[in-house]
């Protein structure tokens, strides 16, 4: 483990361009961003590119990482933008296999760090809200989803509905959800 001294002086000859210092960095933190990023996608070769792009931002804005008070924080938002940025691009998110409560729970279980955890219970509060502010057959429809695993054609038969209703609902859903939350994973950082 690194100590907080370390850190700083680690990421202090990072800023001054010590490529031997960022390899420690990387080697560091990669096992770390790298289970972190899985927790929101579950593609090996998408979550290496995200942990690729996470420590290719923290070298290209290396100058300015001396600036930041938590950096361990601002390293693990950076993943989480950038993970659910790829997942609203690519439209793969798959919200029901996405439990914050248990991101919260095993994640930072190891980091006892305070911010990390008012930052991440804030996110976990604000996805719950915003599913309860899905109109309520959108709700009821991504919730079966959610948290019973049902699959769409299972959904539609037990509300007798079409699948492509219950397809457009969860589509809704899915945008109501990335629009709110990524409103609130930037004013975060």
């Amino acid at each position: 483990m690194i100590s907080s001294e370390n850190t700083k002086f680690l990421l202090r000859k990072i800023a001054a361009g010590d490529s031997d210092a960022f390899r420690s960095f990387y080697d560091y933190y990669y096992s770390q961003i790298y289970r972190f990023s899985s927790y929101f996608v579950k593609s090996p070769q998408v979550v290496e590119e995200i942990v690729s792009d996470v420590f290719c931002t923290i070298w290209q804005h290396r100058k300015k990482i001396t600036e930041i008070d938590n950096f361990e924080g601002y390293l693990y938002t950076i993943t989480k933008n950038r993970a659910l940025y790829y997942l609203r691009q690519d439209n793969r998110i798959l919200l029901t296999d996405l439990d914050l409560d248990l991101i919260s729970d095993e994640i930072l279980s190891h980091d006892e760090n305070p911010e990390m955890l008012v930052i991440d219970n804030e996110f976990s509060a604000a996805f719950k809200n915003a599913v309860d502010e899905l109109p309520e057959k959108c709700r009821l429809i991504f919730l079966l989803a959610r948290e019973e695993g049902l699959k769409y054609k299972e959904i539609a038969e037990k509300l007798s509905i079409s699948e492509k209703t219950v397809n457009a609902q969860m589509v809704l859903a899915i945008k109501k959800l990335t629009a709110r939350l990524g409103k609130i994973l930037f004013f975060i950082i």
